[in-house]
C-alpha cells in the first residue's frame, strides 16, 4: 500500500492494514436475520443502480477522453472495513 497512514493517537506511521469482516452468533441471526437480509437485497438493489445509471456511463465517457476510471458501484459490493493497526501504541482506527 503506497499511502502513508498515521495514528491518530501516537502520530506513528509504524501501522498495518487488517481487512476484517464482523461476524454474528447465532442469536443475532435468529433475531434479526431476516431484517439484515432484506437490508442485503436493497444494498444490492442500489448498487445495480449505480452500476448502470451512474458507472457504465461514466466509463464510456472516460474510455472516450482516454482516461481511466474508478467504478464507485465495487464498494457496494465489496463489504471490507479497512481498519489499521498501530504497532507502536496498539490503537486501532478506521481511516
Amino acid at each position: 500500500m503506497s499511502v502513508n497512514v498515521k495514528c491518530p493517537k501516537c502520530g506513528s506511521t509504524h501501522v498495518q492494514l487488517s481487512n476484517e469482516r464482523g461476524k454474528h452468533g447465532c442469536l443475532w441471526t435468529v433475531l434479526f436475520g431476516f431484517y439484515y437480509l432484506i437490508w442485503v437485497i436493497i444494498k444490492w438493489c442500489i448498487g445495480f443502480c449505480i452500476f448502470l445509471f451512474y458507472d457504465w456511463w461514466m466509463a464510456i465517457i472516460k474510455k472516450a477522453q482516454n482516461k481511466g476510471y474508478v467504478w464507485q458501484s465495487k464498494r457496494w459490493f465489496s463489504n471490507k472495513k479497512r481498519i489499521f493497526y498501530c504497532h507502536d501504541c496498539g490503537y486501532n482506527f478506521k481511516a
